[in-house]
């Protein structure tokens, strides 16, 4: 991302708070889908905390199992074929700890920032995202 004039702003803000005052179905945002290439290769959930212990991850882990957030999420990734995670990051990132949500309990794994990046620049496409021709994912013709 490149660096704003004046700082990062979400010019988005006044929709999504006249759209979240509708009375019909439910929308929610995705903070990110990781890409390689034309393939998803996972949505993450970007949430921050001011520390990071294990009473945090099991709240945010409950809070993205059992909420219409998380729930329309992991439908998201499903739909897409990739895998949900959660990225949870003190409030300057320098601790993470990921989640990969398979269930209320799944395991977070605590990592560096170097890890960090390492792992998720090393994550591929499945071979089977590859191979489905159904879904195009540019808007060539």
């Amino acid at each position: 991302m490149k660096p704003r004039k004046y700082g990062w702003a979400d010019k988005a803000a006044p929709y999504k708070s006249w759209r979240y005052q509708w009375n019909v179905s439910g929308v929610h945002d995705v903070d990110q889908i990781e890409w390689r290439g034309d393939y998803p290769v996972a949505v993450l959930e970007l949430t921050t905390n001011p520390h990071i212990d294990q009473k945090v991850k099991d709240k945010v882990a409950h809070r993205l199992w059992y909420q219409f957030s998380g729930r329309k999420l992991r439908h998201v990734a499903k739909a897409l074929g990739v895998p949900f995670y959660i990225v949870l990051t003190t409030n300057n990132a320098e601790e993470i700890s990921v989640c990969l949500q398979q269930s209320p309990d799944s395991e977070w794994a605590d990592m560096p920032r170097d890890v960090y990046r390492h792992w998720l620049s090393s994550l591929q496409p499945s071979p089977s995202i590859k191979n489905l021709n159904a879904i195009e994912t540019t808007n060539s013709p």
